[in-house]
């Protein structure tokens, strides 16, 4: 039997990432609010809130959020933290749930491994001035 799960999961993220980017160019409408749920060790976050929350924390997006910004991979958004504004950002592959109370409307999400960037290789060096012929 065929998995959907994946095909599931990715349509998800789209969606999230969709509702965000609508959210940062419209605004919250009146009494709406999100509250994400993401795994902490790949995202950034605070650095005074990493014990409290070392492997998920939750925030919600209603009132007191600024500078959303909504890329492919990711989004970032400054949160004030006890009184003090740190930029929070939150890779789409680490997220564990997407929630709309005054909807009753959600996701939850199987997060997804860190991707895989090209990794660099060191230039190989080659003497061709061992490999030229010999008059």
């Amino acid at each position: 039997m065929k998995d959907y799960t994946p095909f599931l999961q990715k349509a998800f993220r789209v969606a999230t990432h969709d509702i965000l980017a609508d959210v940062a160019k419209n605004g919250l409408t009146d009494g709406a609010y999100y509250m994400i749920t993401f795994e902490t060790p790949q995202a950034t976050i605070p650095d005074f809130m990493r014990p409290q929350y070392p492997k998920e924390m939750t925030i919600i997006l209603q009132n007191q959020f600024e500078n959303l910004v909504v890329d492919e991979d990711k989004f970032s958004v400054d949160l004030s933290f006890g009184g003090v504004t740190s930029t929070v950002v939150i890779p789409f592959h680490t997220l564990k749930a997407f929630v709309d109370p005054d909807a009753q409307f959600g996701f939850n999400f199987t997060p997804l491994p860190m991707p895989q960037k090209e990794q660099d290789h060191p230039a190989e060096v080659i003497d061709l001035a061992s490999r030229r012929r010999k008059k």
